[in-house]
């Protein structure tokens, strides 16, 4: 009988996350606080290292609505009527300084309320290097870039939303999110720099890594527009 009760919840556990690699206690993950578990109340803005914030209003939230693992993720909340602004970006951010770029970075999502009400509405995730270029392929005009993107596309828009000359784009998916569910996510960062920009940064002063819905190019009378967007377990790292 114990054995039985043992195998229930095992299985239960199993079924209820969407991934569980990123429990948050990883000593090489790169990111500080990767599952949203720990105190988030220190001061944080752009070049604290190692800690979550936003580039601009407005805040993220610690919620326990739902989790792929523990009690916590992070949500951002988007929410827009007819006479919203042309683009918003729902960011939550961390900047980290490793000594070389990470091979692996990955992640969780968990969309709820996707009213699409723009074409452009979309969720991604950003690493932008900054500086050590000397080794990459040069923006246009032949100098270095003075940092380096890539631009992860998880859900929702089947084309690239714009040009940015020191931006490449990568499609994880070009369908619409799947609601209600734990995605996973994961890309090779070292290999996508050498496919993207012709090798990998060295030198760079640091490293901002941004997960993101958004919506781009809407018109006054489009919307309204919704989304609820949880992100947990975030890693970027070695190869696990």
């Amino acid at each position: 009988m114990a054995l039985l009760l043992l195998f229930l919840v095992v299985a239960v556990a199993a079924a209820c996350g969407g991934d569980d690699s990123g429990d948050g206690n990883n000593p090489d993950d790169g990111f500080a606080n990767p599952g949203f578990e720990e105190d988030l109340t220190r001061p944080c803005v752009s070049d604290t290292l190692d800690c979550w914030f936003a580039l601009n209003p407005p805040e993220f939230i610690v919620s326990d609505r739902t989790a792929n693992s523990g009690v916590n993720s992070a949500l951002l909340a988007m929410r827009q009527t007819t006479a919203s602004r042309e683009a918003e970006i729902h960011y939550l951010v961390q900047e980290v300084a490793p000594n070389e770029l990470p091979e692996v970075i990955s992640g969780n999502y968990f969309v709820e309320n996707w009213v699409k009400g723009t074409d452009l509405q979309y969720l991604q995730f950003v690493v932008i290097v900054f500086g050590g270029g000397d080794d990459l392929a040069p923006c246009p005009g032949g100098g270095a870039c003075s940092n380096y993107q890539i631009r992860y596309l998880l859900a929702g828009i089947d084309r690239e939303p714009f040009g940015i000359a020191n931006a490449k784009f990568v499609f994880i998916t070009d369908l619409a999110p799947v609601e209600g569910e734990w995605i996973h996510f994961e890309r090779n960062l070292r290999q996508d720099f050498i496919d993207l920009w012709g090798g990998l940064p060295s030198d760079f002063t640091k490293i901002r890594v941004l997960f993101e819905v958004r919506y781009d190019g809407k018109t006054p009378t489009e919307g309204p527009l919704e989304a609820d967007v949880f992100y947990d377990d975030l890693y970027m790292g070695p190869p696990r």
